[in-house]
């Protein structure tokens, strides 16, 4: 029966129409009730999960990506960062670890590299850029990362200020913090900030030493919290907004959203 169905057969009816509003209603708050508690479930089971090989290696922080061990390394892709979709362009994120460090390879198709800014801790994100969020403990204090095409790197602490859902509700990042050990590499497939032609990619290679992000080597089996994110734009383009672990909400500060990274052995 539909709803107009329903509603015709009431008119006349007052007892039966108050009834009817009364169901209505009482259904209407149930189903939004439901809502929100899917939606925490919905998020909930929708976060990613990898597990980072331990590898022995030698390798060069040159971005070249020529060695076999990154033939080795778990592989992972970003979509539209609510996971409703693919991203316009592909991107691919590699990684593993040894006693040491944790390594990273970011593998981003871009048509249009578009990308200015240079100095360490610039605002990396209004213009095209690859981040990694992560943490090894509480979800209200986490590390940010960040590397454009032209090379730059941004590091901070992030203090977020987390509801009783999980919901943040703001952040604090202390910029001066410096990963003073870290090494990162770019190359670039094309030319930046030049729209006249085609690009192809651009590509990052990173060493975090896990010293820089307060911390002992992991135990396997260890599992951490973190995401992976990148903005992406380009001439004729809306701004693209890519995640790893889908974030449903307005901003990619949401850690209760953040995938579990387990160290394999």
């Amino acid at each position: 029966m539909t709803y107009l169905e329903v509603i015709s057969k009431s008119v006349g009816h007052s007892r039966n129409l108050a009834l009817f509003w009364l169901i209505v209603i009482s259904s209407w708050s149930f189903i939004g009730c439901q809502r929100i508690e899917s939606g925490r479930a919905e998020s909930s089971a929708s976060l990613q999960r990898i597990i980072i090989p331990k590898i022995v290696a030698d390798i060069s922080i040159d971005a070249r990506l020529n060695e076999p061990v990154w033939q080795q390394a778990v592989r992972l892709s970003l979509a539209e960062k609510t996971g409703a979709k693919s991203g316009r362009e592909a991107t691919e994120v590699r990684l593993w670890y040894d006693d040491e460090a944790l390594y990273l390879a970011w593998i981003c198709s871009d048509s249009d590299i578009q990308a200015t800014l240079t100095e360490r801790d610039s605002r990396f994100w209004e213009e095209e850029v690859c981040e990694f969020f992560v943490t090894a403990g509480n979800l209200e204090q986490y590390f940010e990362l960040q590397w454009n095409p032209l090379g730059g790197e941004f590091d901070a602490i992030i203090d977020n200020k987390l509801d009783g859902s999980g919901i943040s509700n703001g952040i604090e990042g202390h910029w001066e913090f410096t990963a003073e050990s870290m090494e990162s590499a770019v190359v670039v497939d094309g030319s930046v900030s030049d729209s006249s032609d085609i690009d192809v990619e651009w590509l990052a290679e990173v060493r975090v030493p896990f010293s820089d992000l307060n911390v002992t080597t992991p135990k396997p089996g260890e599992t951490w919290r973190g995401n992976f994110y990148r903005f992406n734009r380009g001439s004729g383009f809306e701004e693209e907004l890519l995640a790893w672990s889908s974030v449903t909400l307005r901003s990619f500060h949401q850690p209760s959203q953040f995938g579990y990274l387990v160290f394999g052995e």
